[in-house]
């Protein structure tokens, strides 16, 4: 008898714990295809409205000249700014390679395409997001900006926003609305990215991060 009462205890821990696995796995899921919805949604229904600036956010540089998704940014931004929703234009990114850092090569494609160069103000020192950002905010609160037009791909259009708006940026978006062929890949690790930029967020404000 006393072996059975103890199958039947370990059965009972098993089963708990296979609940308590599922319940999370659970919870994962949802997360991820709530969140990729409202990833999709702020993506397709962005519009950026009249501001002070531009913000391209960095993309590739291929041998020295833009990546596809850079070219699909600037050529947002240059629309924008040809429709007088902006006057001025932050390119950003650095660089950690032999490449030109991505805000030189934008400058190119921008100048090359009719923008006077005297309106492209260059952010080359960042290397990822947030820093395109708030490298950004800083050239804002130089020049006395107020508000600004954050371009970049619809897929990473939430997270841009999060970002600006916690460095207190007054933002709108101008995605570009043309989907990459990877976009399952794109949205997962923006979930990813969103999940680790609030739990960041959260742990600062509690004075442990």
């Amino acid at each position: 008898m006393k072996a059975v009462r103890e199958d039947r205890r370990k059965n009972k821990r098993w089963k708990r714990r296979m609940y308590g696995f599922l319940s999370c796995m659970g919870v994962i899921l949802l997360y991820i295809v709530g969140m990729s919805g409202w990833i999709h949604y702020v993506g397709d229904n962005s519009r950026g409205t009249e501001s002070d600036t531009i913000i391209i956010l960095g993309a590739a540089v291929w041998n020295g000249k833009p990546s596809n998704a850079m070219k699909e940014r600037l050529d947002i931004a240059v629309e924008a700014y040809r429709s007088g929703l902006a006057k001025n234009i932050i390119a950003t990114g650095g660089t950690t390679t032999s490449e030109p850092t991505e805000a030189s090569v934008m400058r190119s494609y921008l100048v090359g395409k009719g923008i006077p160069e005297s309106a492209v103000f260059l952010e080359d020192e960042s290397t990822s997001t947030i820093e395109n950002l708030d490298n950004s905010r800083k050239i804002m609160e130089r020049e006395k900006w107020e508000t600004a037009i954050i371009v970049t791909h619809g897929f990473h259009t939430y997270r841009s926003l999060l970002m600006a708006r916690s460095l207190n940026m007054n933002v709108t978006a101008e995605p570009v609305r043309i989907k990459p062929v990877a976009i399952y890949y794109y949205t997962l690790r923006e979930c990813a990215g969103i999940t680790y930029f609030m739990g960041e967020r959260l742990l600062k404000t509690i004075g442990i991060g």
